[in-house]
């Protein structure tokens, strides 16, 4: 993937984090898994470790997210190192 792929990828994620519908939607779905896990009894053994993977599956989905976002950051610091230095004589 090219330094432009990535610092694309990195601005779709940046906007996809901070999207107040995608965040919504994040935080209900959690919640209403963590809810439901939590009213599992001992014997829902199958059904809490279920929705303890879905809970997971949320927070690995954002974590993709964010790396996206901070391989962006990499890139950056790449382009300004790419990036011919001029020099200033005094």
């Amino acid at each position: 993937m090219t330094l432009e792929e990535r610092k694309l990828r990195a601005e779709q994620a940046n906007r996809l984090l901070n999207d107040p519908m995608l965040s919504e939607a994040f935080a209900e779905v959690r919640r209403a898994y963590t809810e439901a896990w939590e009213r599992t009894n001992d014997a829902q053994e199958r059904e809490r470790e279920r929705l303890w993977l879905l809970v997971k599956s949320i927070d690995r989905i954002k974590g993709h997210l964010q790396s996206a976002m901070e391989d962006g950051k990499l890139v950056d610091k790449q382009i300004l190192e790419i990036q011919p230095k001029k020099k200033f004589w005094g």
